[in-house]
């Protein structure tokens, strides 16, 4: 703050709405984006790697910026993963969910070299046909929905029936079925849902994940 006016990137912020000429609009420091970031691995371990989900701002400024600074991207639509890979993201740091993936999104994912989460045994065959169709091993995952719910989520991911993923118990047979496609398996996607507002909030999905994969592992 200046004299009451907020200040953005050392700036007045009446002084950028006065050069932009209309309100609203929307404005973003690139320094205060890489200071978040920064703090946030200064939190978390070396190990964990941050992803951007783009769904959260596409603007192809912000996304460019961000490539250089997290460590993958996160789309969900090939809106998105063309944003993403015209900015310079690497293929196989970019993963793409979402269960409304149609066949022409489908087609240029595989084609484009990002991991794939895969919503069901349905969209894996799609993807397998095309995998033989381009000559391609695609990288993938499978999204599941765990036979957990977590209580502090805002928005409900898991827990019964929901339209992300995999359910749990169905996943065993759904690996055994990708062992004989020409598809690279990477790993498990499980989302907890959002609007997290509590540490708990955040280290309980994390616990209960770690368990599932323990129990699906052995």
């Amino acid at each position: 703050m200046a004299d009451d006016n907020p200040v953005l990137g050392g700036r007045p912020l009446t002084q950028i709405a006065a050069e932009v000429g209309t309100t609203p609009f929307y404005a973003y420091d690139r320094q205060a984006i890489t200071d978040r970031v920064q703090a946030l691995r200064d939190t978390l371990p070396e190990s964990v790697h941050l992803h951007y989900a783009m769904k959260a701002n596409p603007m192809p400024a912000v996304v460019c910026h961000l490539v250089g600074i997290i460590d993958g991207m996160d789309v969900a639509s090939a809106g998105e993963l063309r944003i993403a890979l015209e900015s310079g993201a690497r293929p196989e740091l970019v993963s793409f969910a979402g269960p409304g993936k149609t066949p022409a999104e489908l087609d240029y994912a595989v084609s484009s070299g990002v991991v794939i989460n895969m919503e069901s045994e349905r969209e894996m065959d799609r993807i397998a046909r095309l995998a033989t169709e381009q000559g391609l091993r695609p990288r993938v995952a499978i999204r599941i929905n765990p036979d957990f719910e977590l209580k502090t989520s805002g928005m409900k991911m898991a827990g019964g029936a929901k339209p992300f993923g995999v359910d749990a118990e169905r996943v065993p047979a759904m690996l055994e079925k990708l062992a004989a496609l020409d598809l690279e398996f990477v790993g498990f996607h499980i989302r907890r849902g959002s609007q997290h507002l509590r540490a708990e909030a955040i280290c309980e999905p994390q616990t209960k994940t770690g368990g599932l994969a323990a129990m699906r592992g052995a």
